[in-house]
């Protein structure tokens, strides 16, 4: 857990009563390779910290999926929107690789903001990169063709190339495998 602390100074340094009552609340959990964190319709009502591995983040249309994130060490991994409202989650969130988290309730965390200015501070942190990731991840399909996201995303994070199989990167970047083939063929 000493990491875990060590990383979340890096964000807003807590004194020995605020990690206390926040590591209290933390709970480690192992996720074996192409197991759930998290099932479509279950109500999302934690925030996780990857300590490692790799999840995806993804929803079925007519029984094809569709990869909306990626998520790895060191990224927050919820459905921010059901951890918001307490509605079941449209996405599965599946461990692509033995995993680790660190994950905290919504109502401990919660009852944390109350009591601790410093822990709602890094909860607005968490809240703001959640939507940060969103909104750059729309800002490449609303400005973006396909072989630029592919660009953008090999710029952004050449790891996920390495780790995730080409049908997945294909469904995230919103192209069929063939399309990614012939793009990846280009550069």
């Amino acid at each position: 857990m000493d990491s875990v602390r060590k990383y979340f100074s890096g964000m807003v340094v807590l004194n020995d009563e605020e990690w206390e009552a926040f590591s209290a609340g933390l709970r480690r959990r192992e996720i074996r390779k192409k197991s759930y964190l998290l099932e479509a319709g279950q109500d999302c009502s934690f925030i996780a910290f990857v300590e490692e591995g790799t999840f995806r983040f993804y929803h079925q249309i007519d029984g094809e999926e569709k990869i909306t994130a990626f998520f790895f060490q060191h990224d927050f991994v919820t459905n921010y929107r059901s951890f918001l409202t307490g509605e079941p989650s449209s996405h599965h969130i599946e461990a692509l690789t033995d995993s680790a988290v660190w994950s905290i309730q919504r109502d401990y965390l919660f009852g944390l903001y109350d009591r601790f200015p410093k822990l709602d501070r890094l909860g607005r942190y968490v809240a703001e990169n959640l939507y940060l990731r969103v909104a750059s991840r729309l800002d490449t399909f609303l400005y973006y063709t396909p072989a630029e996201r592919y660009e953008a995303l090999v710029q952004r994070n050449s790891r996920l190339l390495q780790e995730v199989p080409q049908y997945m990167l294909a469904s995230y970047l919103g192209v069929t495998a063939e399309s990614l083939s012939r793009i990846r063929a280009r550069k």
